[in-house]
């Protein structure tokens, strides 16, 4: 297959996969948004079969940390504190949002999801959105910073079929921040404790409720 063709085939493959798929499922509405979590484990579970056969997957993103881990955990720690405290401030303004209600009413449960969610959800999703997407598509989309911006565009995307504007909207910015980290650290688990940590703050506060699928 010439570079070309192989060109088109990965522009067609992601339109499909990242625009395509997800635009579907929004449009299937609450139906197919009642089975967010096991959509986002087959899709995991089908591109990590992709990647564990492709001989130029470097394998060690899955499982290694960065050289320079603990200067990555310093800054994802301190964009957490003051980026928490501003999500917070946010957050009391929405009329849906009844903040720390979780934890204060259904406490079994929210340490549940604050233990799940990085271990299965946040792991998963960044599974998909970059470490296939930035390995799969890397001669399709070269440049770093049009890489990072598609990454958190398609990421925003996919959370559109929750059907609120508030989930597509925190998802774009959190997936900047993730792109970035996952640029510069190439490590499946480091970004996936960053994910994880931003998920258990948002449903702690209350913010959970727009990206509920309705699954428990």
């Amino acid at each position: 297959m010439g570079a070309m063709s192989l060109r088109s085939v990965r522009t067609l493959e992601f339109s499909a996969l990242f625009i395509g798929l997800p635009l579907l499922l929004g449009w299937q509405g609450e139906a197919m948004r009642r089975w967010l979590i096991p959509q986002i484990l087959l899709v995991a579970a089908v591109m990590l079969v992709v990647l564990w056969r492709d001989p130029a997957f470097d394998r060690r993103q899955l499982r290694a940390l960065p050289r320079h881990w603990r200067p990555c955990l310093t800054r994802i720690a301190l964009l957490l504190v003051l980026g928490g405290a501003g999500v917070l401030a946010l957050a009391v303004q929405f009329p849906q949002v009844d903040a720390f209600a979780f934890p204060r009413e259904r406490p079994g449960l929210w340490l549940l999801v604050l233990l799940m969610y990085p271990l299965v959800s946040a792991t998963a999703q960044e599974l998909v959105f970059r470490v296939f997407l930035f390995h799969r598509y890397r001669d399709l989309i070269p440049d770093p910073n049009a890489m990072m911006l598609a990454s958190a565009g398609v990421f925003g995307l996919a959370h559109a079929q929750l059907g609120n504007a508030v989930a597509p909207l925190l998802s774009c910015v959190g997936g900047l921040l993730f792109a970035y980290t996952f640029h510069k650290t190439r490590s499946l688990p480091l970004v996936a404790l960053e994910h994880g940590l931003w998920g258990d703050w948002l449903f702690t506060l209350g913010l959970g409720v727009y990206f509920y699928g309705g699954h428990l």
